[in-house]
């Protein structure tokens, strides 16, 4: 006997062997990409200027072939080598860190405490090492008093000691014109010890210091008492001059110099000619009949020089 009422519950048994399967009629949605958890940590490493045991001096610059090396967090042991440009690039589990910057010849630093943070980058500030040459070394110092021309001290100077590239260390003079430099920093065998100060002629001198030298250093700079304009103050037509700037000095002395670069109030009747080489004289010419001021304004306070022409 045949029911049915069997084509409908084979189709029950169907649908219902679907949906145990998990069917739906919905679309499943995408599943989505795992969180990150590393993040990059980079920096540049550089070196401080290095001088050499005989005078050579290297310039501050990258520091190529530095190791830097990871010391605390999760990321503890990695170590990368810093490149031609003195740059490191780490990828690190996500958390604190620390790195320490080394490199043959040069001193071992480590950073501060910094943190990784997932999928961002985080960039060390720049840092440079001290060649171990540049290292502290045992105190030398530089002293000496500083006069005027006409023997008296100088206070309030400014004494330096230098090279091309560096000041090592500096003083200034007290009321008795004394001074003392007192340093533990790395030098070049020789270097200069200059003194300055404003309306003074500065002066230098070179000195050669071991490891620990103690080494007197007296200056005497010329002050300047006045300067002027020296060229003939009534001129004709036609007339070439030459103009320079002298300076009396505190000793009695005098300084002839050079006057470039000079300008006329009035081009018309007094012209400035372009320098020739070897730029030994500044040089004007009458141009017509009137008066100009021929002025040197290069200092505090300009130099002047009233030219009359006559036709």
């Amino acid at each position: 006997m045949v029911h049915k009422t069997a084509p409908i519950c084979a189709l029950c048994a169907l649908m219902s062997l679907l949906t145990a399967c998990g069917a739906s009629d919905r679309p499943t949605a995408p599943s989505s990409a795992p969180a990150a958890t590393t993040g990059i940590v980079q920096g540049i490493l550089r070196h401080e200027t290095v001088y050499g045991t005989h005078g050579g001096v290297l310039p501050e610059g990258p520091l190529s072939g530095a190791q830097v090396l990871v010391t605390e967090g999760p990321g503890a042991g990695q170590s990368v080598m810093t490149g031609a440009d003195g740059a490191y690039r780490f990828e690190l589990p996500a958390g604190p860190f620390r790195v320490r910057w080394s490199g043959s010849g040069f001193e071992t630093r480590d950073s501060d405490l910094g943190t990784v943070v997932a999928g961002s980058t985080t960039t060390v500030d720049a840092v440079a090492l001290r060649s171990l040459s540049n290292l502290p070394i045992a105190q030398w110092s530089i002293s000496g008093i500083v006069r005027d021309g006409a023997g008296n001290p100088v206070a309030g100077v400014w004494v330096y000691a230098n090279d091309v590239l560096t000041t090592y260390a500096d003083a200034t003079t007290d009321a008795a014109g004394r001074y003392r430099i007192v340093s533990t920093r790395q030098h070049a065998d020789t270097f200069y010890v200059n003194a300055s100060r404003g309306g003074y002629v500065s002066q230098y001198t070179a000195v050669t210091c071991g490891p620990s030298c103690a080494i007197t250093a007296d200056f005497r700079l010329l002050r300047r008492v006045r300067q002027w304009l020296d060229g003939p103050s009534a001129m004709k037509v036609g007339d070439v001059a030459v103009i320079t700037i002298v300076t009396e000095f505190d000793d009695g002395s005098r300084q002839t110099s050079v006057a470039p670069p000079l300008d006329s109030s009035n081009p018309s009747v007094v012209q400035v000619l372009p320098l020739q080489l070897p730029y030994e004289a500044a040089y004007v010419k009458a141009i017509a009949p009137g008066t100009a001021t021929v002025r040197f304004a290069s200092l505090p306070e300009p130099l002047l020089l009233n030219v009359r022409v006559a036709p």
